[in-house]
C-alpha cells in the first residue's frame, strides 16, 4: 500500500509505501521554525548522497526490484530519527548505517537469498574491453553472499574506508580486510579466467 503525504518545508511529496498498521510517523517538532531549519538542513545533508546511497542499496540487494522500497525506507527512517544525529559526525556514514539495517532487515523479511540480477542482461550490452570487465565485476558480485556484497560496494564503488565500513556494518576492521581480501582474490580468478 502506497500513500502520498505532503509536508511542510520537505520539497514535493512523500510516498509512504506499506507503512499502514505499523504506526510510521515522522518526528515531531513542537518549533517550527526548529523544524523547518531541521528538515532543510536533513535535505541540504541528503542531496549529493542520493545517488551514491541509492547504488548502494541497488547493489547490495543485486538490481533488485525491491531496492526502490529499501531506500525508501532508509530516506525515512534517517528524516524520522535526524534529530539524534549529532552534527559533529560523519551523516554519510551514518545514512549508510541506517542503509546497512535496513538491507538486513530486507533479507531478514524475504528469507530468500536468490538473485534477481541477471549479469547475462550487463553481458548483452558490452561494447568494449572495458565494458566486459565492468559486466565481469557485476558478475562476480552477484555470487558473493549479501553481506560480502555490501562490504565490497561500500569499499570500492561507495569508498568508504575500512573503520568508517567498520562503523557502518558492525563489523571488526580484520573482518572487513579480510572480506575484502577474498573478494579480490575471487575476482581475480575470474578476471584471468575470463581473459584466457
Amino acid at each position: 500500500m502506497k500513500t502520498e503525504v505532503s509536508c511542510a518545508g520537505i520539497p514535493g511529496p512523500l510516498i509512504l509505501a506499506g507503512t499502514a498498521g505499523r504506526g510510521f510517523t515522522l518526528p515531531v517538532v513542537r518549533d517550527m521554525d526548529e523544524k523547518t531549519s531541521s528538515q532543510a538542513l536533513f535535505w541540504d545533508y541528503l542531496a549529493p548522497l542520493k545517488p551514491k546511497l541509492y547504488n548502494f542499496i541497488l547493489k547490495s540487494l543485486n538490481f533488485s526490484q525491491d531496492a526502490d522500497d529499501v531506500f525508501q525506507e532508509t530516506v525515512l527512517h534517517s528524516f524520522q530519527y535526524f534529530r539524534s544525529f549529532r552534527r559533529e559526525k560523519n551523516f554519510s556514514a551514518w545514512i549508510f548505517s541506517i542503509a546497512h539495517n535496513e538491507i538486513r532487515n530486507h533479507f531478514k523479511k524475504s528469507r530468500r537469498r536468490e538473485s534477481l540480477f541477471d549479469p547475462e542482461t550487463v553481458a548483452d550490452g558490452v561494447v568494449d574491453a572495458s565494458d566486459r570487465l565492468v559486466s565481469e565485476v557485476f558478475r562476480f558480485a552477484a555470487r558473493l553472499k549479501p553481506r560480502e556484497r555490501e562490504i565490497f560496494f561500500l569499499y570500492y564503488e561507495s569508498g568508504f574506508s575500512i573503520s568508517e565500513i567498520a562503523g557502518i556494518s558492525g563489523l571488526k576492521e580484520g573482518h572487513i580486510k579480510l572480506l575484502l581480501f577474498q573478494a579480490r582474490a575471487g575476482l581475480k580468478k575470474i578476471i584471468g579466467a575470463s581473459n584466457e
